[in-house]
């Protein structure tokens, strides 16, 4: 080789050995800092985030201290440190459907980004997005041109809680569409001792209040309707009042005014879940963590007789429903790397495989398919899977004014629901449709929410569909 090229190739060699690698992080570099969060009241509090805090202390000398506080009260919270830019605050939880909008139009949330990409921060190994199902990801940008302001963790998807025991014992088609649904509710609603009242009804979910559109939501999309559309110029307007969202309201109406308990009017989800694990009802509409009170056999008198698929598809396809509950960190954190470090350390995938393991639906792909996790029933591990996958988590009216905007649709759920006429339905989705297209005016200028079928959002086929069904060999009833 001749000795100009031989040189060349040193350097090269040189330059390649000086060039910075991305070690290993540093898991201690804050050692002996203390992070403030603000977290929201649920199983996997106690399931996962505080044996995960002991181990993150023990591993990097981090303190976390959590506040956890019933939803209404944790955002309360988070408001008021938030709009007095309380420096103290650092870590937030947030469903981003529900408050990413509000939070991020406000700048009240951290960029991301520079953190995830500083190898100093972030592990080599920590495969986002690549290692997010798709469901998960189409969540964390509400807003058109949102910065990456929070890391997306769990799913916990709308899907069908069904009695097996029910569906095997009357031979009752486990469904698959609107129509197959309504049939198996009519077959399974049954008054044993003939007295006019049913010892079981077929179906339950939401009717009590604005709670109740994060159940229906599943059910507007599949028919085809949607929270808004774009009118001819552009502008964003509510879509409650359209021909594919009134046939929604007055399908989900039905179906709880003919076949659900009475108590669904004045319910909220847990004392639903109660119901449905006490044998009361064959079907349950709900988020699929439900299932663990239902196979509970201390708390449950169904337990070993239950699984959940996926929602029914409508004319309009099938878009599961999944909220998803994000990390973020507030913009006014003086303890900002210390705070990504535990978002970039409980987002690991040995870390989110431990809170598949105990119940928590995970967003990382490859946790769904590690050798050492076993779903709690085939049926719910596929439908918990696809849902995430495909899901569309836009369970309430994307928009600033959120809370206004559920009252309006609730409104309209509860007219479907207690009258029921076509005419009354529509009358209501007018008035509350003018309602919501005035607050879009009132509150949203200058910005773009995804509040329609996003664009990007995948079409789930028939096949996909029943593989649930399938999984736990229910295929075959009712044929």
């Amino acid at each position: 080789m001749p000795r100009p090229m031989i040189r060349a190739a040193a350097l090269s060699l040189a330059l390649i050995a000086a060039a910075p690698t991305r070690a290993d992080v540093n898991w201690r570099q804050f050692e002996g800092e203390t992070l403030n969060a603000i977290y929201l009241t649920a199983a996997y509090i106690d399931a996962w985030f505080r044996p995960m805090a002991k181990q993150f202390e023990d591993e990097t000398g981090i303190k976390v201290r959590m506040e956890v506080l019933q939803a209404g009260q944790a955002r309360k919270k988070q408001d008021i440190m938030l709009a007095g830019q309380d420096s103290t605050l650092d870590l937030i939880m947030l469903q981003m459907d529900n408050r990413g909008g509000k939070l991020t139009a406000a700048g009240h949330l951290e960029d991301l980004k520079p953190y995830l990409d500083n190898p100093a921060l972030t592990p080599a190994d920590y495969d986002y997005p690549n290692d997010w199902l798709g469901g998960c990801l189409n969540t964390e940008r509400v807003i058109e041109g949102q910065p990456l302001n929070n890391i997306v963790w769990s799913a916990q998807a709308q899907q069908l809680h069904i009695r097996t025991d029910l569906f095997k014992k009357y031979n009752v088609k486990v469904p698959t569409t609107m129509a197959e649904l309504e049939a198996a509710a009519k077959a399974l609603t049954i008054d044993e001792d003939k007295d006019g009242t049913p010892e079981i009804y077929g179906f339950l979910a939401r009717g009590w209040g604005n709670l109740a559109t994060a159940s229906f939501a599943t059910y507007l999309f599949n028919h085809g309707g949607s929270w808004f559309t774009t009118d001819a110029s552009g502008k964003k307007v509510s879509n409650i009042n359209s021909k594919e969202s009134v046939d929604a309201f007055e399908f989900y109406g039905r179906m709880i005014r003919d076949y659900a308990p009475p108590s669904a009017l004045s319910n909220k989800p847990p004392q639903n879940a109660s119901l449905y694990a006490a044998g009361k009802t064959a079907m349950l509409s709900e988020l699929n963590f439900w299932h663990f009170l239902a196979d509970d056999p201390k708390k449950s008198k169904i337990a070993g007789n239950t699984t959940t698929i996926l929602v029914p598809a409508g004319a309009g396809g099938s878009f599961p429903n999944v909220p998803t509950t994000s990390l973020a960190i507030s913009k006014y954190s003086k303890k900002k790397d210390a705070a990504w470090l535990y978002i970039a350390w409980m987002t690991r995938k040995s870390i989110m495989l431990e809170g598949q393991k105990v119940a928590v639906p995970m967003c990382r792909r490859s946790v769904w398919v590690d050798p050492s996790y076993t779903a709690p029933t085939p049926a719910w591990g596929a439908s918990a899977r696809i849902a995430a996958d495909y899901g569309v988590a836009i369970a309430k009216p994307q928009a600033i004014a959120i809370g206004q905007m559920r009252d309006a649709a609730a409104a309209v759920i509860n007219v479907a629901i207690r009258d029921g006429s076509r005419a009354a339905i529509q009358a209501e989705a007018d008035k509350q449709a003018a309602v919501m297209t005035k607050l879009v005016e009132e509150t949203e200028q200058g910005m773009n929410f995804a509040g329609v079928i996003p664009k990007f959002a995948k079409r789930m086929s028939p096949e996909e569909q029943a593989e649930p069904i399938k999984a736990e060999g229910l295929d075959k009833l009712g044929m």
